[in-house]
Formats: C-alpha cells, structure tokens, sequence
C-alpha cells in the first residue's frame, strides 16, 4: 500500500470534499481516502499495482475539481500561496462591500412600502404611478449584486452537471429561480401592471449577499491560520554565506547542503538547524522557546534556523536542511492541526454528501404538492426557493 498526498482546487464547502472521497474511494485498489476542505488536500492510500496517480487525478478531475501531487514547496512557493489566499480574501470583500451599497437601495425600492411608517420615494419609481421603472431599478440593482456573485453560479451549476451538487448548487438553483421568475414577471408588466407586486428580485439579491458574507466570515478565519504560518515563514533568512575552500558566498538557502559550513554574522540570522565550530555569541531563540533572553552558544552547541545572532561571529556546520529543520517542523504541525478533523466534523461531511441532493428533492417534491393543490405560480415558486435558501448558509458544513 502506498499512500500520497494531493493539492485539490475548485472546493468550496463541505459537500465538495464529500463527493472528492466518495469518487475517489470507488477506485479500484483504493483503502482510504480524506480530503480536508481547510487545508485543499487529499490524502489517500492505495495499491500502486492496481492503481496509479494518473487514474486518481483524471478521477477528481471528472468530478469537477483540479488535482495534482502535493510536493514539497519552497519558501518562495509557500509565500506566494499564502499571498494568494490573502488576496482571494481581498476579492470576496470588495465583491460584498459592493454587493452591500447596492442591496441596501434594492431593499428601500422593493420593501420600503411594508413598512409600518412611510419612506419617501420618487413618483417615478412608485410601484403604483411607474411600476416598470420601479421594476427595471430593481433588476439593474439585482444583476449588480448577481455580478458580484457570479462565482456560486459558475460552481454550483458546474458540480450539478456533473452529478456532484454543493452548497452553490442550492444558492444559485434557488436565487436564479426567483431572478428568472421576477424577469418574466417584468416582462408582463405592460399587459398588467399589477405583475409589478410579485417581484423577487430582493430575495435573490440578498440571499446572494448574505452567503457572500458568510464567506467572507470563512475566508478570515483561515486567513488568521495562514497569517500566523506566514510569520514563521518570514522568520527563516533567503539567503546563506556559504564557506568554501577559505572563501565567503552568499547564496540561497534552498542551495545550502548538509554538512555545509556556514558564517552568522553579528546581527544576522541563523540560516539552518546546526552545530557551532567556530566562535561563540548570543542567539534569541524566542521563535522557538518564548523566552526573550539570549542564550550563550560556544562550540559544540546546537543552533536553530531561524533564530537571531546578537553577537559574535559564528560558523557553523549544517545538520537539517528543508523540511527537516525545526521552523518547517513547527509550520508542518500548524499546518497538520489546521488540517485535523474531530470524529463530529467526519460525520458531517459525511452527511453532506447527500444533504444537497435531498434539500433539492424536498424542495421539488413541496413545490409540486402545493401546485397540486391549486395554489399560484407564484406561491409555488416561493415554497420552493425558501426551502433551498434555507439551506444555503449549511451550517453543516461551516
């Protein structure tokens, strides 16, 4: 049995995940496989006779998703990685800052007149004196706001084409329901006017901002994990003076071999995990202890990567490189305990495997009892949005 590690991309909640195990664990050969939504990996144990990581990457491939071997990154790698979460971050608050400004006016327009006191609005937009003006403001608002989430769109309907539904399934299979009901509607406002009362385009609008929100509210969680592994990761130096034959270069740390010879200037910082030949100084080994006093090193000593020489020259002869330093360690095991499940979280995403598809069934199944029983387009169409925005948030799989 061998067993790999792989980066997937294109997930985005639990259900996702959920359908990568569940293709990937009908593969022939295949002992287990965990995908873990947090950290966009997927570690799977297989028989490398029966299968290889061709057949598995062409597998989540069909599903939907983007996958390729985890291999291990460099600190440049890494870096941008993070630089790119970060700005993914950006994106998804400018997109609701803006998804905001416009479904703040969306809800004055559309629900002002509900009110127990009165708003003042325009005659021109007055449902009763210019209902199509007061429709059309209302479809420009909502495609602003659709624009800004056109992502769960994209995605959701992509992963229901290809039979593995999510969580922007139900988001874009209820709002663009209600959006595309409201358009007809407009579109008859001219034989009768009164179409004008039976609008969603607000529905659509904010149910579309409020799971922006929501992941926006995800996305800074993580944000918080992978900030506190880029501070480790700017802690270690790019850059090595490397003693060869009596002569002083400074090269990158990734060329830096085991059993190289090393100079820590004073004032500079420990490259690589080693042990002191030459010299002697104060090193800060807060990084990794907490504690703000220098400790004195001498020959023979042991010093960590990463760590700041206040004074004297040190040379030094290099025991770890890469991942086997001490800082890498310590960003692997943040990393590993980002990515950790507890027994509850498994059962979840378990359960989210097949939540969506059932909400979608239960959905259609209310809708067609209500239009059975002789109720309005309009009421049955609303039955069957509310079940699905209902599900929306998930709070399965937050």
């Amino acid at each position: 049995m061998k067993t790999e590690v792989y980066d997937i991309k294109g997930m985005t909640c639990a259900s996702c995940s959920a359908a990568v195990e569940r293709v990937t664990r009908k593969l022939e050969g295949v002992e287990s496989s965990q995908v873990n939504l947090a950290t966009n990996k997927m570690t799977i144990t297989y028989d490398e006779e029966k299968l290889g990581p061709e057949q598995i990457i062409a597998k989540v491939q069909r599903a939907g998703f983007d996958a390729e071997q985890a291999h291990e990154k460099q600190k440049e790698e890494q870096q941008e990685e993070v630089l790119e979460a970060e700005e993914a971050q950006h994106k998804i608050k400018r997109r609701l800052i803006v998804s905001i400004i416009l479904a703040v006016p969306l809800l004055y327009l559309s629900m002002g007149h509900m009110l127990p006191f009165t708003l003042p609005l325009p005659e021109f937009l007055d449902m009763h004196h210019n209902p199509m003006n007061f429709a059309l403001a209302q479809l420009v608002l909502t495609v602003g706001i659709l624009i800004c989430g056109r992502k769960f769109y994209i995605v959701g309907f992509k992963t229901l084409f290809r039979g593995h539904p999510n969580m922007d399934s139900l988001v874009a299979i209820g709002t663009g329901s209600a959006f595309i009901y409201s358009l007809v509607m407009t579109a008859l406002i001219p034989r009768n006017p009164e179409n004008a009362m039976n609008l969603y385009f607000e529905s659509a609008a904010v149910v579309v901002t409020l799971v922006m929100l929501g992941k926006y509210l995800e996305s800074r969680s993580k944000g918080k994990t992978s900030d506190a592994i880029r501070k480790l990761m700017e802690l270690a130096p790019d850059v090595a003076v490397l003693i060869e034959d009596g002569q002083e270069r400074e090269v990158k740390v990734e060329e830096v071999k085991t059993g190289d010879l090393l100079l820590v200037r004073p004032g500079s910082k420990v490259p690589l995990d080693g042990t002191v030949e030459q010299g002697s100084g104060s090193v800060d080994e807060s990084m990794l202890t907490g504690e703000s006093i220098p400790v004195e090193k001498e020959v023979g000593d042991s010093v960590i990567g990463g760590s700041m020489n206040y004074d004297g020259a040190l040379r030094i002869r290099v025991t770890h490189t890469g991942s086997d330093t001490t800082l890498a360690k310590i960003i692997k095991l943040m990393e590993d305990a980002q990515g950790k499940k507890a027994p509850i979280s498994k059962l979840a995403d378990t359960v989210a495997g097949y939540f969506v598809p059932t909400v979608i069934g239960i959905a259609l199944l209310a809708a067609v009892i209500w239009a059975i029983a002789g109720h309005s387009l309009a009421f049955v169409l609303t039955v069957f949005v509310c079940v699905l925005v209902i599900a929306c948030p998930c709070a399965l799989g937050l």
